[in-house]
């Protein structure tokens, strides 16, 4: 009986925890390539949403909800050089930099120190992104996140351009501008 009793406490507690952790992600690293994936008769493209904390797949002719934004690859007219940027679906302009760092402490400092959105102009794209930078993120709701872009892979993959970024976020669901 005791056996019994302990076991579907266990599993309560474990039920319970998965949930929260899913539904309350305010935080955390995540990587997205430009990689299109074939969905169905269509390709997708990853996107990270801040609400569920997630890589998911975007499919613009079917997918029912957008990504807060994805990660493209772009090329230089003049050099020929690959370099990845953050795109959104987004009407609004949901971009601004909040600074860009010569080392990755420096901008990891920057990232955890950076408590409150001071930006007040936001551009459409972020271009280009780059190891050290911090970037803010205003999405369709008017909430906010902040990003720490870690590493990006660029090259040509399969005769096309190819990004990959992996970023570190926090996201401030309740809509104010202060990060916990």
């Amino acid at each position: 009986m005791i056996k019994t009793i302990f076991t579907l406490i266990l599993v309560v507690f474990l039920l319970n925890g998965c949930n929260k952790d899913n539904k309350d992600k305010t935080s955390g690293e995540n990587t997205l390539n430009s990689e299109l994936i074939l969905d169905g008769l269509t390709y997708s493209v990853q996107g990270f949403s801040f609400e569920s904390g997630n890589v998911v797949l975007y499919n613009p002719a079917s997918s029912a909800s957008k990504p807060d934004f994805m990660v493209l690859p772009d090329t230089d007219p003049i050099t020929d050089d690959v370099y990845a940027y953050l795109d959104t679906e987004n009407p609004l302009e949901s971009f601004g930099l909040a600074g860009t760092f010569p080392s990755s402490g420096e901008a990891l400092d920057f990232f955890n120190n950076y408590k409150e959105v001071d930006i007040t102009t936001f551009i459409p794209f972020a271009k280009p992104v780059r190891e050290n930078q911090v970037w803010v993120f205003k999405t369709r709701n008017k909430k906010y996140a902040k990003l720490l872009i870690v590493k990006v892979n660029t090259s040509i993959k399969n005769n096309e351009p190819f990004a990959e970024v992996t970023f570190k976020w926090v996201y401030q669901p309740d809509g104010s501008k202060i990060f916990p």
